[in-house]
């Protein structure tokens, strides 16, 4: 019986091994069938973008991308979701093409190509359309809430800054007359309460003499570029770190100083693979000066705007770093754009917004050093409008987007000489210079240490009502478009305000909507008073 009873449950077991194993079959014979009409799909999605029927083909695509999705094909659904981006955009449906090709990155970074998904994301954003409102108010209605209690920071605004030294306009380094503490307020029409020197490390304080008695006289301070340029291995807890804390506390000068500054990057000497080195090192100046010259100096840490996703492996802790700088530069590039229609449609302002998310709410933030460049460099065509656009919109918008940022440095310069020309000088160009004078003109902006600006921003929104009564409102609008010439408002589909230039200043009135919650149409024009999009922004009146 024993015998027969084993029998069967072999015989049991076989059978049901026999069916698993159809089952199996007929399952990956469904998928391979699946997977062959997928591809066949996609044969006539190309087929049909071949013939200019790019609706019919994102028709296909759509079919497409979620059975990849469904398989875990996750390269072969971005591929897709890339396809139905591009046809989008070909359509000139541009929110629709931000949508595909930010599903292209999500499904391009499940599949672990990090490059790609970083270049759909960075299409996305150049095409992206939105708008933000914000009302102006008092320093006051905001107290501290944009301060850190930081050495040398201002409660409320951005100290002014500028790199000046090598604009022959206002400075001769050889006579000392002019100089750029004296002339550079004189040309921007404001005075600036800090300038950009660079120091190498090892040489004597003293070697800056003329430099530190014009700020001193002048009221300003010092961010000072300190550069090991024999590399980090000449940093050492010695005679001399110890003797130059002290001539800088010695000095009556306040100093920000920016040690081994864009550390992240490959092309300085002080770039090290092993973040812990460069850490060891910061930690070390900071330790020293904290000690030796705590009135006058602030220890500045200050990455290059990219690489981005190696910023934070450097950071040297909060208890070192009193200040957080950043290096932020725009040249003209058209190779990026998602049209190929030969434009940059970067947004500036928008490449502060990494650092700024990963340190505002830690330390006090600033631009170290950066510019927008007047000249694309690859065909040497002037491009003044788009950089005074570029610089008028950072400026007037930064305060409302980034109110915890406490300091620009304008990089007044220009290299011609090298391979690839940058062109930030202001007294070369009368329309840059004048861009910037209107730019930095804000209240917001401050000429000395100590000074505070009369004026903040909050967001009006669902979120944040806003008072029934007059209001004087600004907003960031982004679009497709690189550069916008008007901006109006609508309520209930009636105009009730137009604005002409960033950051769209206008009155609107809001007492007829007290208690309510309405829309507010945010609608943008480009050059020649063609609508590029209409956003619509959510507001509560209390």
């Amino acid at each position: 019986m024993r015998i027969y009873r084993g029998r069967t449950t072999f015989g049991r077991k076989l059978l049901l091994l026999l069916a698993a194993t159809l089952i199996a079959f007929s399952t990956a014979r469904a998928q391979d069938v699946q997977a062959m009409d997928a591809w066949g799909a996609y044969k006539q999605a190309q087929k049909l973008d071949g013939q200019g029927k790019y609706a019919e083909a994102i028709a296909k695509y759509k079919q497409i991308a979620p059975e990849f999705v469904k398989q875990r094909q996750y390269g072969n659904a971005a591929g897709m979701y890339r396809r139905i981006g591009d046809d989008y955009a070909k359509l000139q449906q541009y929110d629709n093409a931000v949508a595909g090709w930010e599903l292209e990155a999500k499904y391009s970074g499940l599949a672990g190509q990090t490059q790609i998904s970083i270049a759909a994301k960075r299409r996305a954003d150049m095409l992206r359309s939105k708008a933000s409102l914000f009302v102006e108010t008092t320093a006051g209605a905001v107290g501290g809430a944009n301060a850190h209690g930081a050495k040398f920071e201002p409660k409320n605004g951005a100290l002014l800054g500028a790199y000046a030294e090598l604009d022959p306009a206002v400075h001769n380094p050889k006579t000392a007359n002019p100089f750029y503490t004296d002339r550079f307020p004189a040309l921007t029409g404001k005075k600036h309460a800090a300038y950009l020197l660079y120091f190498t490390y090892g040489q004597p304080f003293s070697s800056i003499k003329s430099h530190v008695d014009h700020a001193r006289a002048a009221g300003t301070a010092i961010e000072l570029g300190l550069q090991p340029l024999k590399g980090l291995g000449e940093v050492k807890d010695d005679a001399y770190l110890h003797q130059l804390a002290r001539d800088i506390e010695a000095s009556g000068v306040q100093v920000f100083l920016r040690f081994a500054n864009e550390m992240n990057g490959d092309w300085v000497i002080w770039h090290t693979k092993d973040p812990n080195e460069y850490i060891a090192k910061f930690r070390l100046v900071a330790k020293v000066f904290h000690r030796e010259a705590p009135n006058s100096v602030a220890m500045v840490w200050a990455p290059d705007r990219l690489p981005e996703y190696n910023i934070q492996d450097y950071y040297p802790g909060d208890d070192a770093v009193d200040w957080v700088g950043v290096s932020l530069y725009s040249i003209f590039d058209p190779s990026l754009d998602p049209l190929g229609q030969g434009e940059d449609r970067s947004s500036h302002l928008e490449k502060f917004d990494n650092i700024y998310k990963l340190y505002a709410a830690r330390k006090p933030v600033f631009v170290s050093e950066g510019g927008v460049s007047y000249m694309y460099p690859e065909k040497k065509q002037d491009k003044t409008d788009w950089a005074v656009y570029k610089m008028n919109e950072f400026y007037a918008t930064l305060p409302m987007l980034y109110p915890k940022v406490k300091a620009v440095f304008w990089f007044d310069s220009n290299h011609d000489a090298s391979a690839r020309i940058k062109n930030y000088m202001l007294s070369a160009n009368p329309k840059l210079l004048a861009g910037y004078k209107q730019s930095v003109s804000s209240p917001f902006y401050l000429s000395s240490f100590g000074d505070e600006s009369p004026i903040a921003y909050k967001p009006a929104s669902a979120a944040s009502p806003v008072p029934a009564s007059p209001q004087r409102v600004s907003a960031y609008v982004k679009t497709w478009s690189p550069t916008l010439a008007k901006v109006t408002y609508a309520i209930g589909g009636r105009t009730v305000a137009t604005a002409a230039s960033p950051p769209w200043t206008a009155q609107i009135d809001f007492a007829p909507y007290g208690g309510k919650k309405i829309e507010v149409d945010v609608r943008a024009y480009d050059g020649r008073n063609k609508l590029v999009t209409t956003q619509k922004v959510p507001v509560s009146v209390k």
